[in-house]
């Protein structure tokens, strides 16, 4: 039973990570105002200038990424919990009285909850780290 969950949580999580990676985002930056930076070439020909285009946007540095990769990591898990809980309401009406599988549902419950709960706790943790990494470079 373990591994067809396993295995079908595995594929509903490859079927809808696309969907999840090609959602609009909440603000469509414009090419030409990304931050761009004027290279010269110094490989022997003249007049050669290469222009780098930060590809996470105008003013993202290192922290900005990180929060970027949280918020990816947070709507896949979102994604794979509601699925989770899906197959746990499953396995509950599967159960149909047997205390063995009762008990099997309510301990991959209270793991799925646990989980969620992590996740959610992932993100104020970072959130928290972000404020005071910020208030210690300005001195407050």
């Amino acid at each position: 039973m373990t591994m067809r969950f396993a295995t079908a949580v595995l594929l509903m999580f490859f079927m809808l990570a696309p969907v999840v990676l090609a959602a609009p985002q909440t603000s469509v930056r414009d090419q030409s105002s990304q931050t761009q930076t004027s290279v010269r070439n110094t490989s022997g020909s003249r007049g050669t200038v290469v222009t780098l285009v930060n590809p996470l946007g105008e003013g993202v540095g290192l922290f900005g990424l990180l929060d970027k990769i949280l918020q990816l990591v947070v709507r896949i898990g979102t994604i794979a919990i509601i699925l989770i809980l899906v197959y746990i309401g499953y396995l509950f009406v599967a159960a149909r009285g047997v205390p063995g599988k009762i008990e099997e549902a309510r301990r991959a419950l209270l793991w799925t909850v646990v989980g969620a709960l992590i996740l959610l706790g992932a993100q104020a943790i970072a959130l928290g780290i972000s404020a005071t990494v910020q208030a210690i470079a300005t001195g407050n």
